[in-house]
């Protein structure tokens, strides 16, 4: 008898209670790739935002250079400083963040005769491709926003 009450208490390895095998290991497993998912999403957006300001400082960047600066007829000295920081495109540079000339939009308007302060430039960045680091959503956006920035130029009679 006591032989019979022994095996009845010993359990079999790798069965719980209810005779139910690795269902911690499952609801781990689905828990984590809910934690991943959302943490890998949050480092998108994040990157997403972060992009997004440099091409904000970029643009601010070539709106005061060319508020300063005399307008070359063309803007792309004004291009030059959103992709490069210089005025001039250097031997074999690579362009900011991937950045062309086409994703550059400078627009000068000339101001009135009756008010030559009516002056203005316009600096933007269009169709900038943002490439997403999560391998679900795992391809290229290119936005239909423009970053864009302007300013009053300086009127020197």
């Amino acid at each position: 008898m006591r032989q019979k009450n022994q095996n009845r208490n010993r359990r079999t390895v790798g069965l719980n209670r209810n005779g139910e095998r690795g269902q911690g290991m499952l609801e781990a497993a689905l828990v984590l790739l809910v934690f991943l998912a959302g943490l890998i999403g949050a480092m998108d957006f994040g990157q997403l935002l972060f992009k997004h300001q440099l091409l904000v400082e970029r643009v601010r960047a070539g709106v005061r250079w060319g508020v300063v600066n005399a307008w070359d007829g063309s803007g792309d000295q004004i291009a030059n400083v959103v992709r490069y920081n210089s005025s001039t495109a250097p031997d074999g540079g690579a362009p900011f963040l991937g950045l062309t000339r086409d994703n550059v939009s400078v627009v000068r308007t000339a101001g009135s005769s009756s008010d030559p302060n009516d002056e203005r430039i316009t600096v933007s960045i269009v169709s900038y491709d943002f490439n997403f680091f999560s391998p679900w959503i795992a391809k290229t956006y290119t936005g239909n926003y423009a970053v864009r920035e302007s300013s009053p130029m300086v009127y020197k009679p």
